[in-house]
């Protein structure tokens, strides 16, 4: 569960729909071997192929089977929830759990489906149920603390995290998300305490370095966190949340191409991540590119209208570019959006006085100065970001 560097991500992330198209060449359901494991192995080959509708199909197939055993049952239900089939997942998981009675795994797995589908209630009776199957099963207090964490109950999160690291110590995943909880609550130096034991009992963990990156950021100590973040994406190269991050840590370094770098990477992933097109025009912005800049920005503006830190600085692209009926209607629309935006306000009355209008000017060099009647000096045009 990445829960600290989340935060950082100011936008809402958009999921990649899944492969459409027919087929390649043989990937129907002409199967030689039509037992549940020669089933099984003909879904990988369709997942394998991002021929997922199809792999779907099958997958529900075999779960229906009454001579699938527990083992490829539990292969169809990974694969299931690998596709997003959460509901199919679910009722998978359900079905091994007749079939291990005495065994955790199931519920858990069960309580997981519906936590993604915001079923918290619910989740909790299955995670509750794995733990009385299995009291001394470090995962099952791990699956409790996330539950609530979810919740935002994070008193009862965090003790079912330290309930599991007691269960065992080098459990990564508690250590992770309770440094997340303290640090929440303004304990970092213990929480960087808690990242730290994480990466040392799963060096592989890409969460745990993703997370020692962004408490290093919050530190002020930026070349720590870039290299906790780029150690990360060895692990992670697909994880967008890891790429912002790194990109954020390059441009607090003042290191504008790198962290240009790490957008671009963002938009091949994931071409409409909003927060990928802004600061991709918001660098190009920087470096006086600004035709080039309003392709990103404008982009994103259409994807999350009514953001007022976009729609500044499309204002502020065709200001540059000399276009200021252009540039007023952006930021008008931003100081009805956010009437404390003062730069905004100052940036319409100069505007205006380009144009001649000397009363709208001092109108909103009023309001840019918070209703004194001086003019801001000329020279604080361009505010530090």
């Amino acid at each position: 569960m990445g829960l600290h560097w989340n935060k950082f991500m100011e936008l809402a992330r958009r999921e990649n729909g899944s492969r459409q198209g027919a087929p390649a060449e043989g990937a129907g359901f002409e199967i030689e071997d039509k037992n549940p494991e020669g089933m099984l192995r003909r879904a990988e080959e369709l997942l394998n192929g991002n021929f997922r509708i199809e792999a779907l199909q099958l997958l529900i197939e075999i779960k229906s089977r009454e001579d699938a055993d527990e083992e490829v049952l539990g292969r169809v239900c990974r694969l299931l929830e690998e596709i997003g089939d959460y509901k199919e997942a679910y009722e998978g998981y359900r079905i091994l759990s007749s079939m291990v009675p005495d065994e955790a795994y199931p519920h858990l797995s069960m309580g997981r489906m519906l936590e993604i589908e915001g079923r918290f209630d619910e989740a909790a009776l299955c995670h509750r149920r794995g733990l009385e199957l299995e009291p001394s099963n470090p995962e099952c207090y791990f699956r409790l603390g996330v539950l609530f964490t979810k919740k935002h109950k994070y008193s009862e999160a965090e003790k079912y995290y330290r309930q599991a690291i007691t269960l065992d110590p080098t459990h990564a995943k508690s250590y992770t998300n309770l440094g997340y909880i303290l640090d929440m609550n303004g304990k970092q130096e213990v929480a960087m305490q808690q990242f730290l034991k994480a990466v040392q009992y799963n060096p592989k963990s890409a969460e745990a370095h993703f997370n020692l990156g962004a408490l290093y950021g919050e530190e002020g100590n930026r070349e720590q966190a870039v290299n906790e973040f780029r150690i990360g994406l060895e692990l992670s190269p697909a994880s967008l949340e890891g790429r912002y991050n790194l990109g954020m840590a390059l441009i607090n370094e003042g290191r504008y191409e790198d962290a240009m770098e790490e957008f671009r990477i963002m938009l091949e992933l994931e071409e409409d991540n909003v927060n990928a097109l802004f600061y991709c025009g918001f660098l190009n912005y920087r470096k006086g590119l600004y035709q080039k800049a309003l392709k990103y920005l404008g982009k994103a503006a259409r994807l999350n209208p009514g953001n007022s830190r976009i729609l500044f600085y499309v204002g502020e692209c065709y200001n540059k570019l000399e276009q200021p009926a252009m540039a007023m209607e952006y930021y008008t629309e931003v100081v009805e959006i956010d009437p404390q935006n003062r730069k905004a306000f100052f940036n319409l009355g100069v505007t205006y006085e380009k144009q001649g209008d000397l009363e709208k000017a001092r109108e909103y060099y009023r309001r840019a100065a918070g209703g004194q009647s001086s003019k801001p000096d000329r020279e604080k045009r361009e505010l530090p970001l």
